[in-house]
């Protein structure tokens, strides 16, 4: 074999190599980064203020600069302007929110917010009426909640295969 074709043939035999290196679909994937410092502490913050309707401690969790989205439109430009908005609506008698699921990536949470108003009944209901469903994201910087992203999703709750929910 001359010089020329074995130069070729070990030309080949490394790009067959590099090629094999490759990562592939479904193969090795690079992991997320990680959340941002104290991001795990704020999302538990969140979660018990907003479960216990605790105006305050919600409060201390937003940046003054807060910006609040729903459905695309932004509804507050300020973190006075959202609790005007939003703080009564949490401290509402007959009013009760769950928090879950909930997912994190770095420097943003993203929950499903139910909230169940009973005030317009006057006491007990079902437990399966009248809840709405809304998925919500935070971003986060430097340890508090700058923008909101709330989207509407309404009061049929659909499960993973795609029917309702009786």
């Amino acid at each position: 074999m001359d010089e020329k074709a074995e130069s070729m043939k070990v030309r080949i035999l490394v790009a067959l190599v590099a090629f094999s290196l490759l990562p592939r679909a479904g193969g090795a994937q690079v992991p997320p980064p990680p959340s941002l410092p104290g991001q795990d502490a704020l999302a538990e913050r969140l979660v018990g203020a907003i479960e216990a309707k605790n105006v305050p401690a919600y409060a201390a969790l937003l940046s003054d600069g807060l910006r609040v989205f729903e459905d695309g439109k932004e509804v507050a430009g300020s973190k006075t302007e959202w609790l005007t908005t939003y703080g009564p609506k949490l401290a509402a008698e007959g009013v009760f929110f769950k928090v879950g699921p909930a997912f994190s990536s770095s420097g943003r949470l993203l929950f499903v917010e139910y909230v169940n108003s009973t005030a317009s009944w006057g006491g007990r209901i079902p437990a399966h009426c009248c809840w709405s469903h809304d998925a919500v994201a935070y971003d986060l910087v430097d340890g508090k909640i700058t923008v909101i992203r709330r989207l509407k999703g309404g009061d049929k709750a659909i499960r993973q295969q795609g029917e309702s929910v009786p």
